[in-house]
């Protein structure tokens, strides 16, 4: 219990700062500005969802499964580095590929913001995946909770005195911050100090990379990019960035209100990839209550409305829709997080890159048919209805494998 508490408190810990920043921005600046912001971030998302995700999640696993040993500090080592490599690359075919001036902002600067970003986010997520799956939660937990006081003041003081220059300036000093104690705790574990010169763990960590790493790098290159693209689309319409300013204020409480899913999904891939676990023959509980705690949130962020539109101060059309719209995908979401933890478990990563890439066709598609056709709220609409198809399909392939396997 205490696992999952501090688990929980980590990932809260580091939604809460990006959630202020969200909504001092939104108060503070116009909503175009403010869209600028949006905009950036799910660029940054792209790429430390590839570069980053596919790498802590397989990192986790066999950090969880290996314990101590040479095969986990040397699969430790090249995801570092595959990390790395995959920012830059992928930062600079987004600055060829995709940027141009973004609100009188110099693409050159915008380019930067993302390749450091992107970077940082990128290793701190292996870092943060190691702690994991050791499972020492307690830490991971404690510096994040020190990393947000240490921020609240900062975060404000930025934003009020450089705008959007303040805004990058905070993120970037947040995430690098969280990288340095992190990557210190994870050293001091001496797990990167074991070497081997065996070929025959060098031939494994390719397998384990092909097995783990790459299915769920690709599902990263279908779920951020898919993410900042719709975001792009909807930009490219009239009153764009407005639109994506009212989306995203809305979209970055959606992102804390899954935080219990979300935070729990490196619990579970350590749970369910752990030796002599359980894990498995529980997933029917876990899932059952990942659904229905989604309600209860959903339910609270009902009745207590009236707080969030006091606190951004604002109460038109457009966001209360978004608003609305949400609490439903908010239900949906924490059903697919546990799926996504239990198919790398067993051994069906690949299953979870394939629906990923129904999630991602049904997403681009809402979204570019609702904008063409100027429906209201199209982002919203386009993840409600993307997550209860990908439902659908994740419980009733595992009631096909449930079956086969009796």
């Amino acid at each position: 219990m205490n696992n999952i508490f501090f688990s929980l408190g980590a990932n809260i810990a580091s939604k809460m700062i990006i959630l202020l920043v969200n909504i001092v921005s939104f108060r503070l600046l116009l909503p175009e500005d403010y869209g600028v912001i949006s905009l950036l971030l799910a660029m940054t998302a792209t790429i430390g969802a590839v570069a980053g995700m596919g790498a802590s999640v397989a990192v986790n696993s066999v950090v969880a499964r290996e314990g101590f040993s040479s095969l986990t500090s040397l699969f430790i080592k090249y995801n570092y580095f595959f990390a790395f490599l995959f920012s830059n690359i992928l930062a600079g075919f987004i600055y060829i590929f995709y940027l141009n001036d973004i609100n009188k902002i110099p693409s050159w600067q915008v380019f930067a913001f993302i390749l450091i970003f992107s970077l940082i986010s990128s290793l701190n997520s292996i870092s943060e995946a190691i702690l994991i799956g050791l499972h020492d939660y307690k830490r991971l937990f404690v510096n994040n909770f020190a990393s947000f006081l240490i921020f609240l003041p900062i975060s404000f003081y930025l934003i009020l005195e450089f705008k959007i220059t303040g805004v990058l300036i905070n993120l970037l000093a947040y995430r690098f911050f969280l990288l340095l104690i992190n990557f210190y705790f994870v050293n001091k574990t001496k797990l990167l100090k074991v070497r081997s010169n065996n070929k025959d763990e060098k031939r494994e960590i390719f397998k384990r990379f092909k097995e783990l790493s790459l299915p769920v790098i690709l599902s990263g290159l279908l779920v951020a990019p898919v993410i900042g693209l719709a975001f792009k689309i909807v930009t490219m319409q009239d009153y764009g960035l407005k639109q994506l300013a009212y989306f995203n204020i809305v979209y970055q409480v959606y992102l804390v209100a899954i935080f219990i899913p979300n935070a729990l999904n490196g619990y579970f891939v350590s749970r369910f990839s752990s030796k002599g676990g359980s894990g498995q023959k529980d997933f029917f509980k876990i899932a059952k209550n990942n659904f229905f705690f989604a309600l209860v949130v959903s339910f609270c962020l009902f009745i207590f409305q009236k707080v969030f539109f006091l606190i951004v101060d604002d109460h038109s059309a457009a966001l209360i829709n978004n608003y609305y719209i949400m609490l439903g995908t908010i239900v949906l979401f924490s059903l697919n997080a546990v799926f996504a933890s239990f198919w790398p478990s067993v051994g069906k990563a690949w299953f979870g890159f394939y629906m990923n890439i129904v999630w991602a066709f049904i997403l681009l598609s809402i979204t570019f048919i609702f904008s063409k056709y100027q429906i209201s709220e199209p982002l919203a609409w386009a993840f409600l209805i993307a997550y209860f198809v990908l439902s659908v399909v994740q419980i009733l392939n595992y009631k096909v494998l449930t079956h086969a396997k009796k």
